[in-house]
């Protein structure tokens, strides 16, 4: 009779854990760096969660929580323990835990040859040594900077300006004269109203969303460089899967990669012809400034992608050089 209630024992367990697992196959939990109607989750975020529904039958789901869950800069730890599943958020906002990943933003925006590159697999094995599974790196945008005021022709071209900025930015204001000043997104509209900083650095997508065009006349030209973001998920939960569904994850991740260049690249085109047509102008850096702000760029993130992977960032770059996917 013991024995009996022992094997009933186990097999709720069994029970149970089966149950677990299916839940979690069904629903997992992504924590995002940006608000839910954010354009970038627009373009990537959304896509993943509606590719991986579509691939996996209905069978895997996605919930979203954002920044008001925990804030951008310190999700990277909450997904290394698990707490949530899947991370969509920036190589920058954990630099200080793993660089490496900022070199990608250096290599060309393409994400197939990225992949048969080697370079995704490379930074793959990097993060797994922290409890992390890359699925996606969607590319975004190219960057440019929007000013107040045109610039003076002279070189440096962002002489005396003050420039909101972020750490993969720093080093490109820097060679350019500018002044960088860190600041969220959501801080840079009255901050260019009341004249705190003079112009400030963003993908060609994203000015038209906090309406920087009520309070700045002019976008410099070249545009420069490029971002991608990254899908990320606990390594754990990703093994803990079957085959099937951590196919359907990685098919997803792939997936998502192609539909987000494309959204992204339709969308540059529509953003700038908008910024037009609010009054925005061109105004243009110094020829010399034109011809290596794309050097300043590609350097200050290689500098950057060894601070804290002082090993892998070096063989990251050697790597892409050796694979002409960087300058």
């Amino acid at each position: 009779m013991k024995k009996n209630r022992y094997v009933g024992l186990i097999a709720v367990v069994f029970m149970i854990l089966t149950f677990s697992s299916n839940t979690f196959a069904a629903q997992l939990r992504m924590l995002s760096a940006f608000h839910e109607n954010f354009i970038f989750n627009v373009g990537a975020t959304a896509k993943m969660i509606k590719n991986l529904e579509e691939i996996s039958g209905g069978k895997m789901k996605v919930a979203f929580h954002g920044p008001d869950v925990i804030p951008t800069f310190e999700q990277f730890q909450p997904l290394q323990a698990g707490i949530f599943d899947l991370s969509f958020t920036h190589a920058t906002y954990h630099a200080g835990t793993i660089s490496v990943g900022v070199g990608m933003d250096a290599t060309l925006a393409d994400p197939t040859k990225r992949r048969e590159s080697g370079l995704f697999d490379f930074l793959d094995k990097e993060y797994n040594k922290l409890g992390v599974k890359l699925v996606a790196l969607p590319p975004v945008a190219p960057y440019h900077f929007i000013t107040r005021n045109p610039l003076s022709g002279n070189k440096p071209s962002l002489a005396g300006l003050k420039m909101r900025s972020n750490p993969s930015l720093q080093n490109t204001i820097l060679a350019l004269g500018g002044s960088p000043v860190t600041m969220a997104g959501g801080d840079v509209y009255t901050s260019l109203q009341r004249g705190v900083i003079d112009g400030a650095a963003w993908t060609l997508v994203g000015v038209k969303d906090f309406k920087w065009q009520e309070v700045a006349n002019y976008m410099v030209r070249p545009t420069f460089g490029s971002i991608s973001m990254m899908i990320a998920m606990n390594l754990d939960k990703y093994n803990a899967l079957t085959p099937e569904q951590r196919q359907w994850i990685d098919e997803a991740g792939r997936k998502t990669e192609l539909d987000s260049l494309e959204f992204f690249n339709d969308l540059v085109e529509e953003e700038i012809a908008f910024l037009q047509n609010q009054g925005m102008k061109v105004t243009n850096m110094h020829p010399e400034d034109k011809e290596k702000v794309e050097i300043y760029w590609n350097n200050g993130l290689w500098d950057m992608a060894k601070q804290s992977s002082p090993a892998a960032g070096p063989k990251f770059r050697e790597l892409a050089v050796e694979k002409g996917m960087t300058r």
